[in-house]
């Protein structure tokens, strides 16, 4: 049964999200348009307005980039809204599962809308990157044959500048952080479904009482940032005191964990919420 509540929640996020998608695509496709359209022999009008539409179109593209982002964490908070504490929520709490099935069903597959987002935005960057850069070789302005020949040369120098300054890595460092944005985006989703259901704790001011919730839980995260630069600055005073060097990743570490685990904390913290308000709160609309 659960995998079907998956499958139902699927279908109805991917409908809206799919419009998201569409214009993102369409605005990746018209910036790479006009990347192309810019030519250094052309005349210097020519290129100027060249330049112009391109800077303009990039700018609409970033906007876009955080539309889609943001657009997708709004969709997913007003479907879980109406479909489990409004009018429509009567046909979902009357389905034969339990509130621990469906709060876990909307959590996965509101998980799997989300990273579904950020990967069509990372592809979607990555084109637009591949068409810039192969147009400045078209161009003549990336030596391709130098480039080929030095690239692992360079590649190795950067990878041991970096390591020597950060103390890690770049791979090392790249997992790093694709591992703490996939828990921290995996956290931010469930903790915003959280929200949700602590704002019908404000039964005449349901939506506020979620966007109240959703601050209230941006600002204790924000109190955890703090609370995680305390060891960051003990290590800054203690190595500037004893003359040590200390790299820039072993100080930036203790906060991104603190910060991290009490992402974490709160976001099992809200699933529960999530299930206590399904079960024991529920006041429909």
């Amino acid at each position: 049964m659960l995998g079907k509540l998956i499958k139902y929640e699927w279908k109805g996020l991917i409908k809206p999200l799919s419009i998201l998608y569409l214009v993102l695509l369409g605005i990746t496709i018209i910036t790479g348009l006009l990347i192309l359209t810019i030519n250094p022999d052309y005349d210097d009008v020519a290129v100027g307005f060249s330049v112009l539409f391109t800077m303009l179109s990039v700018f609409i593209y970033y906007f876009g980039i955080i539309v889609c982002a943001l657009g997708t964490m709004l969709i997913i908070a007003i479907r879980f809204y109406k479909t489990c504490y409004t009018d429509e929520a009567y046909l979902t709490h009357t389905l034969p599962v339990s509130a621990k099935q469906l709060v876990a069903a909307k959590t996965i597959s509101s998980v799997l809308c989300h990273m579904l987002t950020l990967v069509v935005i990372g592809v979607s960057v990555i084109l637009l990157l591949l068409v810039l850069v192969t147009h400045l070789i078209n161009l003549g302005e990336i030596p391709v044959a130098e480039l080929s020949e030095g690239f692992s040369e360079v590649f190795a120098e950067l990878d041991r500048e970096f390591a020597s300054e950060m103390g890690i890595s770049l791979s090392g460092y790249f997992l790093y952080l694709g591992a703490v944005s996939l828990v921290s985006s995996v956290c931010g989703i469930i903790s915003l479904l959280g929200c949700v259901s602590l704002g019908q704790l404000y039964t005449k001011h349901r939506i506020l009482g979620a966007i109240i919730a959703y601050f209230v839980m941006t600002f204790l995260l924000q109190i955890a940032a703090y609370v995680g630069m305390i060891p960051m600055y003990s290590k800054m005073f203690a190595a500037e005191y004893t003359g040590e060097s200390i790299n820039m990743f072993d100080l930036m570490h203790p906060t991104v964990m603190v910060t991290l685990g009490a992402s974490v904390i709160i976001s099992v913290i809200m699933y529960f919420i999530n299930i206590h308000m399904m079960t024991k709160r529920l006041n429909l609309e």
